[in-house]
């Protein structure tokens, strides 16, 4: 596979999108450069000193599971090596960790949902949380180790992504469909996931507009914004950013119209925003708060009293220029 994979230059298209969670372009260019390692500790240290020349838009690392059926993504790895054969310098650790370090666990870099949202259908393809305790989950625990410790970044901003895909034997997948499969994930990891978002305006009677602060073990917590959130599969947009005051307020609230759309990318993902203005529906009773620890009415003139999102704040400031009521 690494041989037939070497050299690699093309185009990698996705096809059409299988949800709203998807790769933020259906194409990609990828070069792809690949290395048969050995199966030691020497291999599993390989791409660690490889970083320290070069960093890749991503690694993905391929290892042969003679006992699997399927193509495994593996979504993490753990510091233990638990050998039942040598390996191939003779090496046998029948209980140890990988290093000393006091990480028990580490976690895939890559987009792992975004790899499975895009390979949603296809059969072969599957979701593992199990690398064993080999020499391949060794060279993956070191990888990402490697790249925690140097905080190493991609050309978005995020941690480099590091990925173990376990193939199973040809007699499974035939070797071509294999091939064209890994050519897939590394068309996918690459790139960022691109989510819609909804937002809503909710206004009161006074004509105030309801703002929420995201609570501390929230993503961005501390930060104030209208609420709303991701839209799911096979939802509108108006369902959305109704379920999501009634998940997050126990709130029945009216989408009115849409008044703003804009996009902002983070180093994690893209995200789409739809801003509907809203009105209650019916009396509003006293906030159930789930993922907001405080909220508030806001004036025109006071929406810049609080500390908002940061892709909020040019929406802020447009709304404090034309006044809520004209949205």
């Amino acid at each position: 596979m690494a041989l037939e994979l070497d050299g690699y230059s093309g185009v990698i298209e996705l096809g059409e999108a299988k949800g709203n969670y998807a790769a933020e372009e259906r194409s990609s260019s990828i070069v792809i450069h690949s290395k048969v390692l050995p199966v030691d500790e020497a291999g599993s240290l390989d791409t660690t000193h490889r970083l320290e020349e070069e960093i890749p838009a991503a690694i993905i690392h391929l290892g042969l599971a003679e006992n699997r059926k399927l193509v495994s993504v593996e979504t993490l790895s753990v510091n233990s090596l638990e050998f039942k054969i040598p390996d191939n310098s003779g090496r046998k650790v029948e209980s140890g960790r990988i290093t000393d370090s006091g990480r028990d666990l580490l976690h895939s870099t890559a987009p792992i949902n975004l790899i499975m949202a895009e390979s949603d259908g296809d059969p072969r393809i599957v979701r593992s949380d199990d690398a064993g305790r080999f020499v391949c989950n060794e060279i993956y625990f070191r990888t990402l180790e490697a790249v925690e410790g140097a905080q190493i970044k991609d050309r978005h901003g995020r941690a480099l992504p590091v990925v173990f895909v376990h193939l199973p034997p040809p007699e499974e997948i035939p070797f071509e469909e294999q091939v064209e499969i890994v050519r897939h994930i590394a068309g996918i990891v690459v790139q960022r996931p691109s989510v819609p978002v909804v937002g809503g305006l909710l206004r009161d009677s006074e004509g105030r507009l309801m703002a929420a602060r995201r609570a501390p073990h929230e993503f961005m917590g501390g930060y104030w914004e209208f609420p709303g959130g991701k839209v799911e599969s096979g939802e509108s947009f108006e369902e959305a950013i109704v379920r999501e005051f009634m998940e997050e307020f126990s709130w029945s609230i009216k989408p009115l119209s849409i008044c703003e759309r804009f996009s902002h990318a983070w180093p994690e993902m893209v995200v789409h925003l739809t801003f509907f203005v809203c009105e209650p529906d019916g009396e509003l009773p006293d906030a159930v708060l789930t993922s907001h620890d405080e909220y508030r009415w806001l004036a025109d003139e006071d929406l810049d009293s609080v500390n908002w999102l940061p892709p909020d704040i040019e929406f802020v400031q447009r709304i404090m220029t034309i006044g809520a009521s004209n949205l």
